[in-house]
């Protein structure tokens, strides 16, 4: 009723200090003191949602598809799976105090204490990388995407049989980096992530996957 009468809905919220709020779909999320609260009942009950949150002063809140983002006193941290778990995603954000976070189109800001705001491309974190299988590589390899053309989104696999640091980044036809799907030390393994294209122009881009002395270059057709 406009605010006319309110109804207190805090059972289960455990932490009443309540910074942000966000919904995603059905789902409440409340961004306390002492980490992130879900509710699937409109308010109705609250379960605490903190695993993998190294830190628990959440101040901020932002939604992106079924991606939730957490900003706190020691950075952003990132759900795919409505906050059943968290992965911190502060890759050059050298300020750690987020304050605010806005999503617009495909980037994500981040508002800091005292270190103004920042801006990253939500395809950075947002990319789904998983192990394909448990066996051993014996060569570097990049296979080519699935399905090329596509719209919006493709697969691309990639093997590493040494642990180090994995790059792969996506270009377009001007040598532009548009998108980093991954940056990270990985161990040996059979790797797939997935490239969400929403928000790019049609036409061809290029994937490059770089680990160790190791590079290579495939092609992708993106139609809308």
């Amino acid at each position: 009723n406009n605010g006319s009468s309110w109804t207190q809905v805090n059972n289960g919220l455990t932490n009443t200090d309540v910074f942000a709020l966000a919904v995603s779909g059905t789902n409440i999320f409340a961004g306390t003191s002492g980490g992130v609260f879900l509710s699937t009942n409109n308010g109705s009950s609250w379960t605490k949602v903190n695993n993998g949150l190294t830190n628990t002063w959440v101040l901020a809140l932002a939604v992106s598809d079924t991606n939730i983002f957490a900003g706190t006193y020691g950075g952003v941290f990132l759900s795919t799976n409505n906050g059943s778990s968290w992965t911190q995603v502060n890759n050059g954000l050298t300020n750690t105090r987020v304050r605010a976070l806005a999503v617009s189109g495909t980037n994500i800001f981040a508002g800091t204490l005292g270190g103004g705001v920042w801006r990253r491309p939500l395809s950075e974190m947002t990319s789904i990388k998983e192990t394909v299988s448990g066996e051993m590589p014996s060569v570097y390899l990049l296979k080519q995407n699935y399905p090329n053309p596509f719209n919006p989104t493709t697969t691309i696999e990639f093997s590493i049989p040494r642990a180090g640091l994995v790059s792969l980044e996506v270009f377009n036809t001007l040598g532009q980096v548009v998108s980093k799907l991954v940056y990270e030390e990985l161990p040996p393994g059979h790797y797939r992530t997935t490239l969400n294209a929403l928000g790019f122009p049609s036409g061809v881009y290029y994937y490059r996957l770089q680990a160790g002395s190791f590079s290579e270059t495939r092609k992708l057709t993106l139609l809308r």
